[in-house]
């Protein structure tokens, strides 16, 4: 367990990049059109009439959150060029 944090620490370095970032890149892409559909869906479901238990601002952040975190972690182990 300790061994796959530390490889995937070095992921995030300067210099240092996966093995196949257009792989990543995809799944990156995935996560966002993913997480924009799920909170769409649950934004249209209020609007309609649908009560679902969860707050507005509770989705936006986890919505926000989710984003910023997966692009920031596939961004910067996909380039060589960025990093921490």
């Amino acid at each position: 367990m300790i061994r796959k944090i530390r490889a995937s620490m070095v992921l995030l370095k300067k210099g240092k990049s996966v093995a196949d970032p257009v792989k990543w890149k995809k799944h990156q892409i995935t996560a966002t059109a993913l997480t924009a559909f799920i909170w769409a869906l649950i934004n249209a479901a209020s609007a309609w009439g649908y009560d679902i238990p969860i707050g507005e601002e509770t989705v936006d952040a986890a919505a926000l959150g989710v984003l910023a975190v997966v692009n920031w972690v596939f961004t910067l182990s996909t380039s060589k060029k960025v990093g921490m």
